[in-house]
């Protein structure tokens, strides 16, 4: 054999080393890519995860009902940490009539909570001693045993909303020559009229 021929086997060789080391780099090459792009996939798709949870949390509203004595009665949507002040801001200011002596406008407001403004008209001229709180009620209190009128002590009786010193002694009067036979019989103790009793009807009982 010549040395040409050799020559052109040798390079022949060559060539296919060369040519075999080449598609194998290039395969290589092929999986890592596609092995990249996978992850990416997988990472761009774990960053959406927040965002679909996201969607799926719940926003629980709270919700107050103010009446009487305020300029826009109705339900008021409050955020956690604010005060009777705030709310009567929301719903206009407090009216001309409005018995604002004795409001606590520090008072955090609760969900469900339902609050009566009196007025000036609602206190007679001899319970203006008496201290008149705003009325309020919740649905947790709705489990609470009512009042019995008709055996309430004076301390029980002067736990209920709006009734001071002064007219859990006139409840107290009336009953001992006038029993209570239905619980709107408690309109006609001194100082306790229409809207009063309003605020005590869902806590009394005969």
């Amino acid at each position: 054999m010549d040395d040409k021929r050799k020559d052109k086997i040798i390079m022949g060789l060559i060539i296919v080393v060369v040519a075999l080391f080449a598609n194998n780099y290039v395969k290589n090459n092929e999986d890592d890519l596609l092995g990249s792009e996978i992850s990416l996939l997988d990472t761009s798709s774990d960053a959406l995860s927040p965002a679909d949870e996201d969607e799926n949390v719940e926003i629980n509203e709270m919700k107050v009902y103010i009446s009487g004595e305020i300029s826009k009665e109705g339900v008021y949507e409050f955020e956690d940490g604010d005060r009777l002040d705030d709310l009567i801001k929301k719903a206009g200011g407090l009216t001309e009539n409005a018995n604002a002596k004795d409001l606590n406008l520090a008072m955090k407001l609760e969900d469900e909570m339902k609050i009566y403004i009196p007025s000036i008209y609602e206190i007679s001229s001899d319970d203006t001693a008496d201290t008149i709180p705003i009325i309020t009620s919740d649905s947790k209190d709705s489990s609470k045993d009512k009042i019995n009128i008709n055996k309430a002590s004076k301390e029980e009786l002067m736990s209920l909303p709006n009734i001071g010193d002064k007219r859990a002694d006139s409840i107290l009067e009336y009953r001992e020559s006038n029993k209570f036979e239905t619980i709107e019989d408690i309109k006609n103790v001194n100082g306790i009229g229409e809207k009063f009793y309003q605020s005590l009807k869902d806590l009394i009982t005969v």
